[in-house]
């Protein structure tokens, strides 16, 4: 684990496949905890550096709320597919799922917004291991983003490699681009020596994605 990552809490409950990609999330987000929430305000798992107690009290709260904006008489709030709120102590990020099911992530403080690209990577991972459909957001995302390891240039942010399979394949950067990138992402077209080209986005906290089907 790098040192940019923070520290794990102390585990309450026997991790499980969601824990792993909630961890992925919180890690790929810098978010203090995360969470899957059932319909009842059960944690089903979580992970992050906060304590279990107070981020599955989170998530059951959140659940609670979810379920009153979506069932509330005003057009603005009927059929919420996501919450994001900022506060001075507190952020959150939420998203539903199916039956009542959640995943609500804790933020930093103050923070007013949420890598879209590590929330849906593992909104589509959690939903494959429960067997769940995916949330109406996600299904009109046509980008499938997908978190990869890259090696840059001395002393620069440009690619020079990517890790597929076991072992750092060489890139060759095609040109750059900014269509759909949001303030402080970096988007690069590269080639591999097999001759596929790849999109590939440095979001602005140091993470890459790819939304290229690449065999890792």
């Amino acid at each position: 684990m790098t040192a940019r990552r923070r520290r794990i809490a102390v585990r309450d409950q026997r991790a499980s496949e969601f824990s792993a990609v909630l961890l992925r999330l919180c890690d790929a987000a810098s978010a203090i905890g995360a969470a899957l929430v059932d319909a009842e305000g059960e944690t089903v798992d979580y992970a992050g550096a906060i304590d279990p107690f107070d981020i599955k009290v989170a998530a059951a709260e959140w659940v609670i709320i979810l379920a009153m904006l979506r069932e509330a008489k005003s057009v603005l709030f009927r059929g919420t597919e996501e919450i994001l709120l900022r506060g001075t102590k507190k952020s959150f990020f939420i998203q539903p799922l199916v039956d009542g099911y959640a995943v609500v992530v804790q933020l930093s403080p103050h923070a007013f917004s949420v890598s879209r690209r590590a929330v849906h990577e593992a909104i589509r991972d959690l939903c494959r291991e429960a067997g769940f459909s995916l949330p109406p957001t996600l299904l009109r995302d046509r980008e499938l983003w997908r978190r990869v390891d890259i090696r840059t240039e001395a002393g620069a942010r440009r690619p020079s490699a990517i890790w597929v399979a076991g072992g750092w394949t060489a890139l060759e950067v095609l040109g750059r681009f900014t269509q759909g990138l949001d303030r402080g992402d970096v988007g690069f077209r590269a080639r591999l020596p097999t001759g596929a080209e790849v999109n590939l986005v440095r979001e602005r906290l140091g993470r890459w994605y790819t939304d290229t089907d690449i065999a890792h």
